[in-house]
């Protein structure tokens, strides 16, 4: 299979597919909507140099600036107000859009997500992707401006006085994906990069990245650490996970200690996060555990055992070899390269479905369906398709999901 060939057939397809996506829908979330369809299309005019690219990109943009004025939506990130915002000034950043005039628009919004953010999180709602967290990443993106800095310094404070101190560490309580019907005063703590503990980390570690609150962060990053990597299972005969998906205070798995290979849950994440923390801190320790994790995840995962169903971003195979290609590009270590092909293989042979956008369908509940979005849909496809393809750009967009 010649896997650049196929790759840019499937973009032409998934570009026709979003294109009327975006027409038809009214959702505007960054990683569910058409705000992600104007990522891809300003990535996809920087893969093919054609300007009508660029263009739709543009007019998404404006279309969700009318909408934050026109609309009551979310502040969160996943599919509110942060993550719209944060998609414009990645643009901005990224050369893709020319932020004259866009002051005011960022200035309307610091305020209202500054507090959504620090009230959400003072009230322990750590989830990246819905609750609190995940607006930080706005103000990263954003991270010259001085409220931007301002703050960011709040939420290290506040994600310190809200952190649970352990023998083995601090930890960040889970409030959202916890499990229901758990006997009162059950604490509960989600190891998900999406949900979890590694965002937080990721999110402190991208902090003290931009010289923010440098002493601070690096304590918490270390403390975290600690206590992330003493929930490892013990080894046990066809146990090829890591890392559990929940856990309580003493570390025991309470969902069972195998976790599916993906972004959302499972060792991939971890051991982004702590390649990410060891790269940030300049602490070799964390990026040998990091590669310790993928060399484990190579040798014992494959397509039948880690509960891939299709291809998304979020616990599909191209998600999986981005994530791959992603630690390769930090750490040329080849067993990576090696690994990110095998599953850019694995997404390719799920373009089976004729009618659908791109030749993919999402996994959800009740069987396969069609679905658009970065997260779960074509929009994350084909950036990673992207990425694969084009060596020689590197895909600065995965920072809406953690990973760098």
């Amino acid at each position: 299979m010649n896997d650049k060939r196929t790759a840019g057939k499937i973009l032409q397809d998934i570009s026709q597919s979003l294109d009327h996506f975006t027409k038809e829908t009214a959702i505007s979330g960054l990683l569910g909507g058409y705000t992600g369809a104007a990522l891809f299309f300003a990535y996809y005019y920087q893969f093919t140099g054609k300007q009508k690219y660029l263009k739709k990109a543009h007019q998404l943009l404006e279309r969700g600036v009318h909408d934050m004025a026109a609309t009551a939506l979310p502040f969160n990130y996943c599919n509110g107000i942060a993550g719209i915002v944060w998609n414009i000034q990645h643009l901005i950043k990224a050369g893709f859009v020319n932020e004259e005039g866009m002051d005011d628009i960022f200035e309307d919004v610091d305020e209202i997500l500054g507090q959504a953010m620090l009230d959400a999180v003072q009230q322990g709602q750590h989830d990246f992707l819905h609750q609190g967290l995940g607006i930080a990443l706005y103000f990263l993106e954003r991270d010259q401006h001085p409220q931007a800095k301002h703050y960011l310094t709040t939420l290290v404070s506040t994600l310190e006085s809200t952190a649970m101190e352990t023998e083995d560490g601090i930890s960040w309580q889970d409030h959202l994906t916890g499990l229901g019907g758990k006997p009162p005063g059950e604490v509960t703590f989600n190891m998900g990069l999406a949900h979890g503990v590694p965002a937080v980390i990721s999110i402190l570690g991208m902090i003290y990245q931009k010289g923010i609150a440098v002493a601070q962060t690096d304590d918490l990053i270390r403390k975290g650490i600690s206590w992330l990597l003493k929930a490892e299972n013990s080894p046990e005969e066809g146990l090829t996970a890591l890392y559990p998906v929940l856990t309580d205070v003493s570390h025991q798995a309470l969902t069972g200690k195998q976790s599916r290979l993906g972004w959302c849950y499972g060792d991939l994440g971890i051991a982004t996060t702590l390649l990410n923390a060891g790269i940030w801190l300049a602490d070799n320790t964390y990026q040998e555990k990091a590669l310790q994790i993928f060399h484990h995840t190579l040798a014992h995962r494959n397509i039948k055992n880690s509960n891939v169903h299709d291809a998304c971003l979020c616990h599909g195979s191209a998600g999986i070899a981005h994530i791959y290609r992603r630690a390769w590009l930090q750490t040329k270590d080849p067993a990576l390269l090696t690994g990110a092909t095998y599953w850019l293989q694995e997404a390719l042979q799920m373009n089976t479905h004729k009618d659908s956008p791109g030749g993919f369908r999402f996994y959800a509940k009740d069987g396969y369906e069609n679905s658009y979005g970065i997260l779960e849909g074509v929009a994350g496809i084909g950036l990673a398709l992207m990425a694969a393809i084009d060596e020689d750009t590197d895909p600065s967009w995965d920072r809406c999901m953690l990973l760098c």
